[in-house]
């Protein structure tokens, strides 16, 4: 019987981290220059195809003029260096070009008993669940790295989830394995960094409105992520009565894994509207919560909010310094989407209390690098579009422009 797609892939499945240009497969990974890992990579996602020299250059070196023997080179540098993995090939196709193959290699086909213990799974689950709660997203992104080689059936949601958090938007808009409607509810959390707060709020409201997206997507939109963007358009009465209603939703459906984040919207509600009273009440409560709390997120958030409150206060440079210490923590809990929209959050604030000079530029260029370095600039209006589409049929309003 002939094996499907999908279980060749589960034979040999390679996974690419862009930032250190390494491969992985099983347990091995090999470190790659820039040019051979895009190489590899391209060759990966078009398998079994083949492709003249000119056609590699256009997709690899799009904005260079090298010449067709810097193909070669990197062919003859990428299979030594891939040489012990045997069942990936890079052949020549005479007369024509280079296409990579996969070959099954039965030696190391046998099945792993735990795949199919139920409590190894649940034991593996419930340590994602934790990584999630921590805002470990390298440690996450290990497993799924190492499933194969350890044993482990990583569920669906996780292997979505991983791309989400790496920053992996040309997947996320392009993929064939997750229908739309399961990756709307990752790609509008996107949105909320691309384009101005009223028109996310719009697209927010459509999304939890639309039934086509998971029930449980639309609840987390509307006790929490729609939260902060009420206080970014200065609806500040909208955004205390929904959060009324999210606390009460958490009592009554027991989410205690709620807390912390709805907790940090609360704050972003005070910052945006409320007292400063209420403010300085918000950001001692955050403070004693988060004291032996090691969730990196919450606290990498936190951090930030802290800035803007120095920041409101005129405490320019104390906010720098806290602001800079909440984004080097987000960033190293490898959460792009939080990173890009922390950074943009501290732009839209900046802006509404008329910050100028050095401080906004500053920000504005961390934005604009944190962008870059996810593919913003090339998939960012994609993900718009994408978004827009899926939820109105007015074509006419397809159009909205990245910040």
């Amino acid at each position: 019987m002939h094996r499907n797609k999908q279980e060749e892939e589960r034979a040999v499945s390679l996974q690419f981290e862009e930032g250190s240009y390494t491969v992985y497969w099983r347990t091995e990974s090999i470190h790659l220059l820039a040019k051979e890992f895009a190489l590899l990579h391209f060759l990966y996602a078009n398998k079994d195809k083949a492709f003249t020299r000119s056609q590699l250059l256009d997709r690899v070196w799009p904005l260079e003029y090298p010449v067709e023997r810097t193909v070669d080179d990197h062919i003859y540098r990428l299979r030594k260096k891939l040489k012990r993995w045997d069942e990936i090939s890079l052949d020549t196709v005479r007369g024509y070009g280079y296409r990579l193959a996969l070959r099954e290699n039965k030696a190391m086909l046998i099945s792993n008993p735990s795949v199919h213990d139920p409590e190894m799974q649940e034991v593996i689950h419930g340590l994602l669940r934790k990584y999630h709660l921590f805002g470990q997203g390298n440690s996450i992104q290990m497993l799924v790295h190492q499933q194969e080689a350890l044993g482990l059936k990583i569920s669906p949601y996780y292997q979505l989830y991983m791309h989400f958090i790496q920053g992996d938007l040309e997947w996320l808009t392009s993929t064939d394995d997750f229908p739309l409607e399961e990756r709307l509810y990752w790609l509008l959390i996107y949105v909320h960094a691309l384009i101005k707060p009223a028109e996310s709020l719009e697209l927010y409201r459509l999304a939890i409105q639309s039934p086509l997206l998971p029930a449980e997507y639309r609840q987390e939109l509307r006790i929490l992520n729609i939260i902060d963007i009420y206080a970014e358009t200065g609806q500040y009465q909208e955004a205390k009565r929904l959060l009324e209603e999210t606390y009460q939703v958490m009592e009554a459906e027991q989410l205690t894994y709620f807390k912390l984040p709805v907790g940090i919207a609360a704050l972003s509600v005070e910052l945006w509207g409320g007292s400063g009273e209420a403010a300085e009440e918000q950001l001692a409560v955050l403070r004693s919560e988060l004291k032996d709390a090691p969730y990196l997120r919450e606290i990498g958030r936190f951090q930030v909010m802290e800035g803007l409150w120095l920041l409101r206060q005129g405490r320019v440079r104390e906010a720098e310094l806290r602001m800079d210490d909440g984004l080097d923590v987000l960033k190293m809990s490898l959460n792009a989407p939080l990173y890009l929209n922390s950074a943009y959050q501290i732009l839209l604030y900046m802006d509404h209390h008329r910050t100028p000079g050095r401080l906004r530029n500053k920000y504005q260029q961390i934005y604009t690098e944190i962008g870059k370095s996810y593919g913003v600039p090339v998939y960012g209006q994609q993900i718009v579009n994408t978004v827009i589409n899926f939820l109105s049929t007015d074509s006419e309003s397809s159009d909205l422009p990245l910040t």
